[in-house]
């Protein structure tokens, strides 16, 4: 069977600066920080379209656990994109401005920010950086990528805590006055361990209560994990390439590095057909799946029901939207509407500053 994704996922920088408490990058930052070679990378691509598991205009996203601006040498890996028509994406705290330039928007197909709150009290408590400057690189990285006859997208990626919900609207207003999409999500408890060990009992009492101080979605974790289907459950990150900054084909975008299931071949070297054969194989999936946490890790991240979005924003949903039918076509796109809506089962949510009442549970 030849595999193809749509979906890949290229981690080119292995470390992040930010100080994410809820995050493995944050919370488990390696001693050295590590950077994918222009060499492994151009490579590794070559390899893929070689093998029809990606096709000619596939967007790469340059990001999983890392921050890809720090990578020394992201206009090189731009120009590999470019030469082999390909197109990428980025997803950045924006704590750094990259080098912007013709070559940098040729193939660049969308740019997201990823922000904790929108006031320093937030990025205080979770990204570390200062909020002003944060603001201001937004500003510089979306106006230069704009002059250098970028038309393509910029989205806001707001991590929806219980401390920062009166946060969204200001937020939303900064995103409207910029042409940006805002995309308010819940956060969750992002580490492996952590989440494995909430779930079953062995975080520390301290470390529970002060994520359950913070997360919205640990009310009903243990409901929905045991409402969870189980039984021919098809994860949806199946549909998603994992690729390390090493080259290593990873498992999944969540199980950690120091997991010995965390990878499954070498997208440059060895049998690549059979590295994704067992991406879905490995022993760590059929636990992750029958415990409820893959439905869960899968469905938790969503739009809280208490933000409505302005009239520039739905504008500029309606915009992306008429995009995707125009780049992938109507069918194709209704029928992935129609396996999310499957896959995602009614939940409710509690309102800001209230509390969903359910037995103590995990992740």
């Amino acid at each position: 069977m030849s595999w193809k994704y749509k979906a890949v996922y290229f981690e080119i920088a292995g470390i992040c600066n930010a100080k994410c408490a809820y995050c493995h990058s944050g919370v488990d930052r390696p001693a050295r920080a590590r950077f994918v070679d222009v060499d492994v990378f151009r490579q590794a691509l070559t390899r893929l379209l070689a093998e029809q598991v990606i096709t000619k205009g596939a967007v790469i996203s340059l990001y999983n656990w890392g921050e890809p601006v720090l990578h020394p040498r992201l206009p090189a890996l731009a120009g590999v994109i470019n030469e082999l028509g390909l197109k990428y994406a980025i997803s950045t705290n924006a704590s750094r401005v990259p080098a912007i330039d013709r070559v940098f928007v040729a193939n660049l197909d969308h740019v997201i920010f990823s922000m904790p709150g929108f006031s320093q009290e937030a990025y205080d408590r979770i990204h570390g950086f200062q909020f002003t400057e944060i603001l201001g690189n937004i500003d510089r990285i979306v106006t230069q990528c704009r002059e250098h006859g970028f038309t393509g997208r910029f989205a806001i990626s707001y991590h929806v805590y219980k401390f920062n919900t009166a946060e969204i609207k200001p937020c939303e207003r900064f995103a409207d006055e910029r042409g940006i999409e805002l995309n308010p999500y819940f956060a969750i408890l992002n580490n492996w361990w952590e989440i494995n060990d909430y779930v079953t009992g062995k975080l520390s009492a301290e470390r529970r209560q002060v994520a359950q101080r913070d997360l919205f979605t640990l009310d009903e974790i243990d409901r929905i994990m045991a409402a969870a289907p189980k039984q021919g459950y098809r994860c949806p990150q199946g549909d998603y390439l994992n690729i390390d900054e090493l080259g290593n084909v990873v498992t999944c975008c969540q199980v950690a590095r120091d997991h010995p299931d965390y990878a499954c071949g070498h997208v440059v070297r060895g049998d690549l057909q059979a590295a994704l054969h067992r991406k879905l194989r490995q022993p760590v999936c059929g636990g992750c799946i029958n415990s409820g946490l893959a439905y869960y890790l899968n469905t938790a991240l969503q739009r809280p029901p208490f933000y409505s979005p302005s009239l520039r924003q739905r504008a500029l949903q309606m915009r992306k939207i008429v995009r995707r039918v125009a780049d992938e076509g109507f069918w194709p796109l209704a029928a992935k509407a129609v396996q999310k809506g499957l896959a995602a089962r009614p939940r409710s949510r509690p309102a800001p500053g209230k509390t969903a009442t359910t037995s103590p549970a995990s992740s």
